[in-house]
């Protein structure tokens, strides 16, 4: 026995199921085909003025040309779809007399080889120039669409509005989740962020490279972020212990003799109110400091902005890792005027006086980004 109250809430949960699984409209349409009692279903984001089909979902269509490279403009529904009011359901003998539809080379080319004659649809949503439209076909021997099924298809429109609309927020979140990894990858320090539990949620590229070679000691057991040394493992516990508290908002904890450190940050989440989550637990966001990682400048960059020249280049790659001017003038194989001579138009260059003050411009005008390929 047929009941419509259980098709209509199993067909919505499939409609809301794309907001995150957009590959399921097939199946969608597939449910909604067989709830009208036809074969065929299609979704179809249009030009609004001229025949252009920018994305299509179909099912039942396997015969006749192609819509959106040819049948579409001979479709005598198109323009009263784009021109009607948004959400109101046409049915095709509104639009066309079944004698002139049968005449049509629409129906022809289209929806005869389809084993199609009847179609009812409507455009749910418009956004600037496009529009998206959803549209049921059927055989002449199964009936024109009725006023019910009429009804029952516009009631669906709002629950389509919605679905795009959260699609929509759904793909902006995830572009700015990308946008953000990509610029924390262009970090030369390791970022991670962890739950309260120190389970690794995600890495940045040199984090992930650390974990990858156990740099320091660190690791992952089961998720969780450890670290070999008893020691620091110890530090690490008791971090976790005062973070969790609330005693602190940071803490550091040592991983080498020449100054390595991991810093961990209380982070700081909304309330309650701003989230369905049961978990009320802080996560933490962790900074792996080395003071002896090579860092890399970027010669692009640096001639682009003080016109260095391939000597000077060189010779600010060794002054980075903190070589005096005699080992610099050593590993390049020059006399060290002629080193001098070079840092000289160097600090010309980049306005500075002291060796210091180049680093330190260095660094945080070129060194604080990677650039990767």
């Amino acid at each position: 026995m047929f009941d419509e109250e259980r098709t209509t809430s199993a067909l919505l949960n499939t409609l809301y199921d794309n907001v995150t699984q957009p590959d399921g409209w097939p199946t969608f349409l597939q449910q909604l085909a067989t709830r009208f009692d036809s074969p065929t279903a299609v979704l179809r984001i249009t030009d609004r003025a001229d025949p252009v089909v920018y994305q299509s979902f179909t099912v039942g269509i396997t015969q006749g040309l192609d819509y959106g490279q040819e049948a579409v403009t001979l479709d005598p529904f198109r323009v009263p779809l784009a021109t009607g009011p948004l959400g109101k359901v046409h049915v095709s003998q509104d639009i066309i007399s079944d004698r002139a539809f049968e005449r049509s080379d629409h129906y022809q080319v289209f929806f005869r080889p389809n084993g199609n004659f009847y179609a009812m649809g409507a455009q749910f949503e418009r956004d600037g120039h496009a529009a998206m439209h959803v549209g049921i076909h059927r055989p002449y021997d199964r009936g024109a669409f009725t006023e019910r099924e009429r009804l029952l298809l516009q009631g669906f429109n709002q629950h389509f509005r919605r679905v795009v609309q959260l699609t929509r927020l759904t793909h902006q979140v995830q572009a700015s989740l990308m946008q953000a990894r990509h610029a924390l990858d262009a970090l030369p320090f390791g970022v991670l962020m962890l739950d309260a539990e120190f389970r690794c949620q995600w890495l940045n590229r040199a984090a992930e490279e650390a974990l990858a070679t156990h740099c320091f000691g660190l690791r992952q057991r089961n998720g969780h972020l450890t670290l070999e040394d008893g020691k620091h493992a110890a530090g690490l516990t008791q971090a976790v212990r005062t973070l969790r508290k609330g005693e602190s908002h940071c803490e550091c904890i040592r991983l080498s003799a020449h100054g390595a450190s991991l810093v961990l940050m209380r982070n700081r989440e909304g309330g309650w109110h701003d989230s369905l989550s049961a978990s009320r637990n802080a996560g933490v966001i962790a900074f792996l400091l080395d003071p002896q990682l090579a860092t890399p400048l970027d010669h692009a960059r640096l001639r682009s902005l003080y016109g260095l020249t391939v000597a000077e280049l060189r010779l600010v790659d060794l002054l980075i890792r903190g070589l005096d001017v005699t080992e610099a003038s050593a590993c390049l194989q020059v006399s060290a005027h002629t080193t001098r001579t070079h840092l000289k138009s160097i600090m010309q260059k980049t306005d500075v006086s002291r060796q210091a003050e180049l680093i330190r411009k260095l660094l945080l005008s070129v060194g604080m980004i990677n650039r990767h390929e």
